[in-house]
């Protein structure tokens, strides 16, 4: 069919789609089954074929043209859990039947009955689901997983949100536990897919379209002997006051708000100007306030510090109000009790000054009612005074380039990795962690707390487009617009990879989180369909982000999963495998081919070389490691890990050769290796500081190759596999890309 053709068939699915729901009196929220089927197969779901009765005999009738046994139902918009209130005849093999299955229907149904609703009985043991939501943070989501009475029990279902492709819907089908029932099954035929997958891009589109349903529930969606695929039960609930609600919630900037977003986020981060409103004298010791900070990390632009008690502030003139200023500045950091807050930021629009940090909480996050009152106030001042607010509540900017600062001691290095996060005790340890441990620094770090005029996605947008900014991680409670965050996560993550920690997925996660920002957290397997949606890489811990992001700035690329294991130890064997297994990478044995050549240069005694490596020499013999990854890197292996046993390396000729050891690594080893994926373990066992100084020799030296060192095997090969499954995906979805591309050609 041509795209005219296409576009004409679509249009007319909606023209009838909103014919049925027009037709339904405002009053009535959900529409009758019969409503419901008719909608859903104008986009695409197999429905079972029906007849509406209004009478016992008029039903009677149309059984015996169906041909028995059929399936008797009551109708009636009002009418739901038809199950459970008798509304459900099966098996009904007799006109007869029908007849006295109807008076047991209206008896039951009372006022709530409009007519009867007939079908053939359609056999088939395996039963699924389908729906469609709406949810506060992403809008339209489609479900699919085990239906009938198993639904609720067992809640084995899957989560994608509207719109999307027919790669996720192929993934839905592939995640349930259920799975196996969808394939051949106990004589009966596999499930048709192609039905599936139409029925799931089929709510996709309706869920898309049409802002104004609420819900859809297809239970069961059930699989015939023979794998066809029928949607036996339907129900469609409407909101018609859901669309004006979407279309609030769900509100964008436009590009050209966008633009001056960009503009005010670039001259704040790269601020000549910046002024403190609530300057404290300087501490001898302890916390020196917002003022101190950025004064200590040698902020080379005007500094001025506010505060109406003080002539000057370290050495600095002070001045009693930013209006005393007489001039914009670049940046202001409002650090004063939040009652007072909202007169800094008249001040702030008096004085011409639109980018604002509030470090100031006791808002929204305290969940109390004065909280809650004054977030409101500011919110309107702000908002009102087109001011650009980051906060409150947060620590507001950290950016090396610029000297801009609000902690103590903070690395003083410029890097390539980014940082959005709602904590700012955590803007500060993923910091020093990342960089202590890895060698990791940071181009930009943003800390918004309550997210007053800016949220996550107004800084994504920002750094997608920032030259010093490679990698993006980010520390998330909750969103304001969840499908914008989508969007922008799956576009930027084609070019900059976005490494996300979420958190508030467990229940009592979620309370904790509206304690720390105000945000509503989004449930945990709705939040999965983002990951695999945008395929954002997921972590649990600030450890594993920054584990994660050394994988990604230094190794670059993965074009498999195909491990090789090296190291010293016959305890490496099962450690590797268990580990390997469980972060989804291939602990490949290798061919005979390759083992044969292997033993060219590493011996039989006390060295294995199937893979794991345990092999000693490789690591007295350098040479030899050399042409081992020369040889595996020829198609025979993705990525390495070399596990090194620093107390046995030590005591070979102490310590001597830890330090060859590990400039061979970071010099030569990749190389050797075509340039494919490193990563070393160094396991160390005995504290006595003769191991511990040549094991912090050995990661410095590897640090500053941009060589990941990790402390223990399951943190290397999560980074290695988390890395592999962003290339998997990336290389999934230009394919897939590449396949509408030339569809459209074709149909031009």
């Amino acid at each position: 069919m041509n795209q005219g053709g296409r576009d004409g068939e679509k249009q007319q699915q909606m023209e009838a789609a909103d014919a049925i729901t027009k037709s339904v009196d405002e009053q009535i929220v959900a529409l009758t089954e019969a409503q419901s089927k008719e909608l859903l197969k104008n986009y695409k779901v197999p429905v079972v074929e029906e007849a509406i009765a209004l009478t016992p005999q008029e039903a009677a009738d149309k059984a015996q043209e169906f041909g028995f046994p059929v399936v008797l139902k009551g109708l009636g918009a009002k009418l739901t859990h038809k199950t459970e209130r008798g509304l459900v005849k099966l098996n009904l093999s007799s006109a007869d039947d029908v007849k006295k299955a109807c008076e047991e229907i209206r008896k039951s149904a009372g006022e709530e009955l409009e007519g009867f609703l007939l079908q053939p009985q359609i056999q088939g043991r395996r039963e699924f689901v389908a729906g469609l939501f709406q949810d506060e943070q992403f809008g339209p989501v489609v479900m699919f997983g085990l239906g009938g009475v198993f639904t609720e029990a067992l809640q084995d279902v899957v989560f994608r949100i509207a719109p999307f492709d027919e790669i996720q819907a192929q993934s839905m089908i592939e995640e349930i536990m259920s799975r196996k029932l969808l394939g051949e099954f106990r004589g009966e035929a596999s499930a048709n897919k192609e039905q599936l997958i139409e029925t799931l891009l089929g709510l996709s589109r309706l869920g898309t379209e049409r802002a104004d349903i609420k819900e859809v529930d297809i239970n069961p969606l059930l699989i015939s002997p023979d794998g066809q695929v029928t949607a036996v039960d339907a129900l469609v609930v409407l909101d018609k006051n859901n669309e004006a609600a979407a279309r609030k919630r769900f509100a964008e900037r436009t590009p050209q708000e966008i633009k001056e977003l960009n503009a005010a986020l670039d001259q704040a981060t790269h601020a000549k100007s910046i002024a403190v409103i609530g300057a404290m004298r300087p501490r001898i010791r302890g916390f020196r306030g917002m003022f101190g900070c950025i004064k200590d990390y040698g902020f080379p632009g005007k500094l001025y510090p506010i505060n109406p008690k003080a002539q000057e502030i370290d050495g600095i003139k002070a001045y009693p109000s930013l209006v005393a200023l007489k001039k914009p500045v670049d940046l202001v950091v409002v650090s004063v009790p939040s009652p007072f807050v909202p007169d800094a930021l008249r001040d702030c629009v008096a004085s011409g000054s639109k980018n604002v940090h509030i470090f100031s909480s006791g808002f929204k996050e305290t969940g109390e009612e004065e909280g809650l009152k004054l977030q409101a106030q500011i919110e309107t001042i702000a908002e009102e005074g087109k001011l650009n607010v980051i906060g409150p509540n947060c620590m507001g900017f950290y950016v090396p380039k610029s000297r801009i600062v609000t902690w103590i001691a903070p690395p003083e290095k410029s890097g390539p990795v980014a940082f959005i996060t709602q904590s700012g005790g955590h803007a500060q340890d993923f910091t020093n962690y990342a960089s202590t441990r890895f060698g990791l620094y940071f181009s930009k770090v943003i800390s918004y707390g309550n997210a007053l005029t800016m949220d996550s996605t107004d800084f994504l947008e920002y750094l997608s487009h920032d030259e010093d900014t490679k990698v993006i991680t980010m520390y998330l409670e909750g969103v304001k617009n969840g499908r914008k965050l989508l969007e922008l996560v799956t576009r930027i993550n084609k070019e900059k990879p976005v490494i996300i920690l979420k958190a508030g997925l467990t229940e009592s996660g979620a309370r904790a989180v509206s304690s720390h920002t105000g945000s509503m957290a989004g449930g945990e397997k709705i939040w999965n369909a983002v990951f695999k949606q945008s395929g954002a890489v997921r972590v649990n811990s600030l450890e594993e982000m920054a584990n994660v992001a050394a994988a990604f700035i230094y190794a670059d690329k993965s074009e498999g999963r195909r491990v090789a294991v090296i190291g010293t130890g016959g305890g490496i064997g099962v450690a590797a495998a268990d580990s390997c297994a469980q972060a989804g990478l291939d602990l490949v044995s290798l061919p005979d081919e390759v083992t044969q050549k292997l033993r060219e240069h590493i011996p039989p005694a006390g060295n294995m070389i199937r893979n794991p490596i345990d092999a000693h020499i490789l690591f007295t013999e350098l040479e030899a490691l050399g042409k081992t990854l020369e040889l595996l890197s020829h198609g025979y292996i993705d990525m390495f890990v070399f596990s090194l046993h620093i107390e046995w390396l030590y005591n070979f000729d102490n310590g001597a050769q830890i330090e060859t050891i590990a400039n061979f690594i970071a010099h030569s080893a990749k190389k050797h290796a075509r340039g494919k994926p490193i990563a070393v373990v160094l396991r160390q066992y005995n504290p006595h500081p003769r191991y511990t100084k040549k094991r912090v020799l050995l990661q410095n030296i590897l640090c500053d190759a941009g060589i990941p060192a990790y402390n223990a095997l399951p943190q290397a090969v999560f980074a290695l596999a988390k890395l592999a499954e962003y290339c998997e995906f990336q290389s999934l979805q230009a394919r897939h890309r590449k396949k509408l591309c030339a569809l459209k050609k074709e149909q031009v």
